[in-house]
This record gives C-alpha cells, sequence and structure tokens, in this order.
C-alpha cells in the first residue's frame, strides 16, 4: 500500500481540518485572551495526535462498512476491496485508534486528570457503533456524527481550561468555554446540515444498503426542501448572534456575512430545486467549505477585537 492510497483511506482532508480546528483553537483564541492553559507544547501534541487519529481511524471503519454502498454511489472512490484488501483496512483502522486511546491516556494521566481519558475511549467506542450500526438509523446518526465534529472544538478547550480552573480564575474560564460552545453549536448545525443534505445526495446507495435516512424515509425532494428549512432557522440565529456579538467588529461582520451567511443562503435557496446528485454533490461540497470557514472564522474574530 503507497503513502497515497493510506492518506485516500484516511481521509486526509477531514484529518487536516480537525488538526487546523483545533490549532486555531489554541493559537487564535485561547493564548491570545491571556487565559490559563493546562497544556505544554507536548500535551498539546498528545491531544492533536489523539483527536487526528480518531478522526482516521473512524474514516476507514466507515470505508470498510460502506464498500458496498459506495460501490453504487461512488465507485471511483473505493479503496477497501480494490486497492486494500478488508482484513488490512481493519488492521490500520485498530492500529489509528489504539495509538490514540494511547495517546489520551498519557496525555491525561500528565495532566493528573485520569478519567479524562474516558472521553478518547468513549469517542473511540462511539465511531465504531456509529459506523456499523447507528449510521444506518433514520436521523441518529446524523446528529451523532454532528456532535462529534462540534466535539472536537470542545475537547480542546475542555483539556486546555479545565485542569487549571481555580476559584481565581473560574468566571474568565467559563467565558472561553462559553464561547468555544457557541462555535461547536455552529459547527453541529453547518454539519448536520451537511449531512441531510449528503442523504440526498446517496440516496441509491443507501437504499439498496437498507439504510434508512431522512432522504428515504420521505424522498429526496422533500427532504431537500426540509433541509432548506432548517438552514433558514441556522441563518436566522447566526444572524442573531452578529447582531448581539459582533455587530461593532466590521472585519468580522463581513466576512460572517459575505463568507458564511451567503453561500448558506444559496445552499438553502438552490435546495428548493435541485434533484439530480450531481447538484447534491456541490451543495455539500459549499457546505464543507463554510464548516472550515467557520472554523477560520475564529482566528478572524480574534485577530480584529
Amino acid at each position: 500500500m503507497t503513502m497515497l492510497t493510506f492518506l485516500k483511506l484516511i481521509r486526509w482532508p477531514n484529518v487536516l481540518m480537525t488538526i487546523l480546528t483545533q490549532l486555531v483553537i489554541v493559537y487564535a483564541i485561547l493564548n491570545p485572551s491571556g487565559v490559563d492553559l493546562a497544556l505544554n507544547w507536548w500535551q498539546l501534541t498528545l491531544l492533536i495526535l489523539s483527536t487526528a487519529l480518531l478522526t482516521a481511524g473512524g474514516n476507514v471503519i466507515n470505508d470498510i462498512q460502506d464498500v458496498e454502498i459506495d460501490k453504487v454511489n461512488k465507485p471511483e472512490k473505493v479503496l477497501v476491496g480494490k486497492v486494500i484488501s478488508e482484513n488490512n483496512a481493519f488492521t490500520i483502522y485498530g492500529v489509528l485508534t489504539i495509538i490514540a486511546v494511547i495517546a489520551g491516556f498519557v496525555l491525561s494521566n500528565s495532566l493528573d486528570k485520569p478519567i479524562m481519558a474516558t472521553v478518547f475511549v468513549f469517542v473511540a467506542f462511539i465511531l465504531y457503533i456509529y459506523a456499523t450500526t447507528l449510521k444506518g438509523m433514520l436521523l441518529i446518526g446524523n446528529l451523532l456524527i454532528s456532535l462529534l465534529v462540534g466535539l472536537v472544538i470542545m475537547i480542546t478547550g475542555i483539556f486546555e481550561l479545565y485542569p487549571v480552573i481555580t476559584p481565581v480564575n473560574q468566571g474568565a474560564q467559563q467565558v472561553m468555554l462559553k464561547i468555544l460552545f457557541d462555535f461547536a453549536t455552529g459547527a453541529f448545525l453547518i454539519n448536520l446540515a451537511r449531512e441531510w443534505v449528503k442523504d440526498c445526495e446517496d440516496i441509491n446507495g443507501d437504499h439498496s444498503g437498507g439504510r434508512n435516512t431522512l432522504a428515504i424515509a420521505i424522498g429526496r425532494i422533500r427532504a431537500a426542501r426540509v433541509v432548506s428549512i432548517f438552514l433558514l432557522g441556522v441563518i436566522a440565529l447566526f444572524v442573531w448572534y452578529i447582531y448581539n456579538y459582533l455587530y461593532q467588529n466590521q472585519i468580522a461582520l463581513f466576512y460572517f456575512v459575505f463568507i458564511i451567511i451567503a453561500p448558506l443562503m444559496y445552499v438553502m435557496l438552490r435546495l428548493w430545486s435541485s434533484e439530480k446528485t450531481a447538484q447534491f454533490t456541490l451543495l455539500s461540497m459549499i457546505l464543507k467549505i463554510v464548516l472550515f470557514a467557520g472554523i477560520c472564522s475564529m482566528a478572524v474574530i480574534s485577530l480584529t477585537v
């Protein structure tokens, strides 16, 4: 197996986005804020390594479980069974997950908070159950994977802030956690919309694989319109947030309006007329870019305050 095959198998853009998210949180939000932080450079490296490897492992087990469905939806992207055997792919999944959990245990013990290692075990367990069982259940799989996307943001704040909370700095630490929770909520909502759009995109393979997605339950066109209405609510929530917290920050205001809200409005409107797989593929990609732009917005806000 070549390095290129390995990178495709772990879906390296998703792993890279996870790494960048955590770096942005630490170096663009937490460090400039002046709050007390728990992690030194090697502990932060362990946190990022563990999160990245869990993400990679989750992608691998998804590919293993989705072989037959991907043969219908994206036959040109199927790796397991063609370029790499299922046994070798499962071995890679196991190695990635074990290293991730070990790194999490080392990190937690170095902070004298061994109980925090359960986070990594829990995430590894949920990723496996999601890929093997929950992914095919109506709404549950979409909600779960979107929660895990938001957790990438929260886990960074928890490990940086929680171990050094004292009665003196408690207020400042809680304010930072609240800010990160707001961004995690935004990431959850955007990813949830994208998951539903992907269900519209992958309806043929999901149907042949016996899955029960929103698109299958109510039909692709109806599902697309439900997602459009959902996005209208998300946009309204973002506008409210901008009005209450960012109105005086002109750079952040323009960034949110043109880089996040405008593309969301485009997707919302296009969902009413989208019927073909290629159309949903495009809208899914736009939502993925918006999700990344939302992550970058944390740095924009921090640097322009």
